[in-house]
């Protein structure tokens, strides 16, 4: 029979899960062993919950499943924060952890924490994997992780049940893998009773749900054909290209988003795989709600004039063959109007040697090829960059938006270039990603450049340099109370990135940022850029 461990490893092949991220202890060594064993590549990080925001986007590339395979103690408690980032972003990662034998607690409590009890509120289901229940429960966790609205599960495993054969007799699965799911057992609305062709100002709004669906084309055609501007929630930026007349703009950055503009006036609201996780503004819109998802609309419950669960792709084709009555002065007109108005603020002069958010977001633009991938962090970079850049293909612009976690950016970059190279090695070899990461979030990741030299992956990581924490140091410029605790001396990122093999240039001026960007793509190769920076263009308009 074969071991736990190999059980473990098996399942994980049979589920598609090639690669582990993660940073292993030696309670973990038999789980590593029986990975190798089995084929499946293990890439170590260098912080757990950068494994597991490296584990989530390269299973957004891929289309497959993250996992991450960490140690006890310190080390699980280490991903928590990752973990949930995975919970409220609903990415589906299989997270690994060890534990001591149950047959030595409660006694025994060096290193010792109680997983179950941290883990459960943040995943799907949080497992005990034992000899007796590995055959059943971890083929079980693994489909839970893409059942219904997608999220992480927890697996823990003790070294010694590890190397025991697994029993031939299984135990059934455990009650945590069915109550810890969100599920509806309401029976969906079909598409047939959605009312959306009798409204005269409807749109669309996208969210974090269309994928793994990526019905693109459906949607385009549903919008076109009922003259819908299309909204979408930052994780879905890209869904329509932001340069088609009905890209409306980006909803759920701030409670003044330009977009509401447009949303405040629809008569009804189309939402597709939409999650008011997302917003940071309640959700509160008068217009009829039209829910099309994959998971079931709850936790919370919108107020939904019609719904329907399930495959996105087929109901927007149906839906799209509707006569529509939309008013003429409403869609391309209507985003035109709005596009014109936010293209009529004007730009502030950043200081003398420094340059605007403006200047190094096109110059990205222009030296990004038009389906290259961005992974933007956490701060004023994150608000402005999902409400300023034009993501003109799908599934292009990363970032933590349920959470919004500093320090996801650069991992996560590093987990979508490798999950590019194994998916479009034929196609488009060395495709290059960008990272946006500001000078305190790196400073949380920093040892992950490591990663990115070791592998040599075509990253380029761009750092706004202002030497604060400068989105809450805005805050307290609003509420007219004096800067303490959120500014800090920024380090020489060329220095550090230097010490890597990795490299580099500080830039000061739009010349000098272009130059460095076109060396950036150029190389094929790891490359910072650092950007100095002045962060009153973050507040423009």
């Amino acid at each position: 029979m074969p071991t736990t461990a190999q059980t473990l490893a098996e399942s994980l092949h049979a589920a598609g899960i090639d690669l582990v991220f993660g940073m292993p202890g030696g309670e973990v060594v038999a789980v590593l062993e029986a990975m190798r064993q089995r084929g499946i590549r293990f890439e170590l990080m260098h912080h757990e919950t950068s494994a597991v925001f490296a584990a989530d986007a390269y299973a957004r590339s891929t289309g497959g499943i993250g996992c991450v395979l960490t140690t006890l103690g310190p080390g699980a408690t280490n991903a928590v924060a990752g973990v949930a980032h995975a919970w409220l972003d609903r990415a589906p990662v299989v997270v690994i952890t060890a534990q001591k034998p149950a047959d030595l607690l409660p006694d025994y409590t060096h290193q010792v924490v109680d997983l179950h009890a941290i883990f459960a509120p943040i995943t799907k289901a949080t497992v005990e994997v034992t000899a007796e229940n590995a055959a059943t429960a971890i083929p079980a966790a693994i489909a839970l992780t893409r059942s219904g609205r997608p999220g992480p599960v927890h697996l823990q495993i003790s070294n010694e049940e590890a190397v025991k054969e697994v029993s031939s007799e299984q135990s059934p699965v455990t009650s945590g893998l069915l109550t810890t799911s969100v599920e509806s057992q309401r029976s969906p609305i079909p598409h047939s009773a959605f009312p959306i062709p009798h409204f005269k100002r409807p749109v669309i709004l996208v969210g974090l749900g269309l994928e793994p669906d990526a019905p693109y084309a459906a949607l385009r055609e549903l919008a076109e054909a009922a003259s819908a501007p299309v909204i979408v929630l930052p994780k879905a930026k890209g869904a329509l290209p932001d340069d088609h007349p009905l890209s409306a703009g980006t909803l759920g950055l701030t409670r003044t988003d330009p977009v509401y503009e447009i949303l405040d006036e629809a008569d009804c609201v189309l939402a597709v795989g939409f999650d008011v996780v997302e917003l940071v503004k309640k959700w509160e819109h008068p217009a009829p709600l039209l829910w099309i998802a994959n998971w079931a609309n709850e936790d919370p419950v919108l107020p939904a004039a019609a719904e329907y669960i399930g495959p996105i792709g087929a109901v927007l084709q149906q839906l799209s063959d509707n006569s529509f009555d939309t008013d003429p002065a409403w869609g391309a007109v209507r985003v035109q109007q709005l596009r014109e108005k936010l293209a009529a603020r004007a730009l502030p002069e950043p200081e003398v040697g420094k340059i605007s958010p403006q200047t190094y977001l096109a110059a990205m633009r222009r030296h990004l090829p038009a389906d290259g991938l961005l992974a933007v962090d956490v701060g004023s970079h994150k608000i402005f960059s999902s409400l300023e850049w034009p993501a003109l293909h799908p599934n292009r612009f990363y970032l933590s938006n349920g959470l919004s976690c500093m320090g996801f950016a650069l991992p996560a970059a590093i987990g979508a270039a490798i999950g590019a190279a194994i998916g479009d090695a034929l196609t488009r070899p060395g495709e290059p990603v960008f990272c946006l990461i500001g000078d305190a979030g790196l400073a949380m990741c920093l040892g992950e450049l490591n990663v990115l030299a070791r592998l040599g992956l075509p990253v380029t990581v761009v750092v706004p340099v202002d030497n604060a924490i400068d989105l809450i140091r805005a805050h307290q410029k609003r509420q007219g109370a004096p800067i303490h605790g959120t500014e800090f001396p920024a380090p020489d990122f060329c220095a550090i990135a230097a010490a890597h093999g990795i490299p580099s240039a500080a830039v000061t001026n739009e010349a000098e940022c272009d130059a460095a960007l076109a060396r950036a793509v150029a190389s094929g190769g790891p490359f910072l850029v650092e950007v100095h920076i002045d962060p009153e263009g973050y507040r423009w308009g």
